[in-house]
């Protein structure tokens, strides 16, 4: 009895966690498809750059109260952690994924994105300087390999090569939020942390998409607007609060193995609410990058 009365605030504390990260990455699987269904050449065809400013405008909007209480306490060094945070992980992030996502289809996308988890592992590596291990380099290798296969066998349908290296290029700036966000979260709590690099990522995303946001708008109907308000609250508040906190409690690393999951809510929402095609390079080149991933985190 008295085991289980001890060892109990420590089980839920982490459960919760596994909850929480599964839960975000759960929303992020689904958001390529409703990327693709605004910015897609065979959708909308709205510009991805500004999409993503009225996205992300949005969810700043939520993280407000949050930000005010960040400008009176954190430090400068805080802030410059955080402003690395946001023009990482939102800004580089979300403007390459939205210029890719014209061409790159929601389950290709899903499948580049399981290439997180790995890159957490290699970045943190590095911030540590430590040098990877052997099963590191091998799923890297692996990892790679798939990348290449992906990048050489997409058709128009899935993507190009350029659309391919943007995802790569965002997914590295989600890695980097990864490892630089928990001391942030630690110190200051998981609102004002999300609600800083929100905000700071957010404006290279308006100042980017500005150009375009009227016409945009103009276009929208109110559907739009309703899965738009959907996609902001849902995958950019909701979930990167759920993210943050359980990155808080498990680190990066850990946390990062939950992102292989993401091509499974991608590819298969796409194919069922897209159309999009599965191919057989594409599921080939998919699996060798989960195997990276897979091969990477086990011990």
């Amino acid at each position: 009895m008295s085991q289980s009365v001890v060892s109990g605030p420590y089980v839920a504390p982490k459960a919760q966690a596994l909850l929480l990260v599964l839960g975000a990455v759960m929303l992020w699987g689904f958001a390529p498809i409703g990327n693709r269904y605004f910015i897609g050449n065979g959708n909308l065809a709205m510009p991805g750059a500004a999409y993503m400013a009225l996205r992300y405008g949005i969810a700043t909007i939520c993280f407000f109260p949050g930000l005010l209480a960040a400008i009176r306490r954190w430090s400068i060094q805080d802030w410059l952690r955080g402003a690395v945070c946001g023009l990482t992980g939102v800004a580089a992030y979300n403007l390459l994924g939205g210029i890719a996502g014209r061409t790159v289809s929601a389950g290709m996308t899903g499948l580049l994105n399981a290439s997180e988890s790995l890159m957490i592992l290699v970045v943190a590596c590095f911030m540590a300087r430590r040098i990877p291990n052997g099963r590191t380099l091998m799923a890297a290798i692996l990892g790679l390999a798939g990348i290449v296969l992906l990048a050489s066998s997409a058709g128009p349908a899935e993507g190009n090569v350029s659309g391919i290296l943007m995802l790569l290029g965002g997914a590295l700036g989600w890695a980097i939020y990864c490892v630089l966000i928990p001391p942030l979260i630690s110190k200051h709590g998981v609102l004002q942390s999300s609600a800083v690099t929100m905000t700071i990522g957010t404006l290279p995303l308006l100042l980017a998409g500005w150009p375009d946001l009227g016409i945009m708008i103009a276009k929208m109907t109110h559907q739009d607007w309703e899965l738009l308000v959907m996609l902001a609250i849902g995958s950019s508040v909701v979930a990167l609060l759920a993210w943050n906190q359980g990155v808080a409690l498990l680190g990066a690393q850990t946390a990062g193995w939950f992102l292989y999951l993401l091509p499974l809510f991608s590819a298969l929402g796409g194919r069922l609410l897209l159309n999009e095609p599965l191919t057989l390079a594409e599921l080939a080149g998919g699996t060798m990058i989960l195997g990276s991933v897979y091969f990477a985190h086990r011990h």
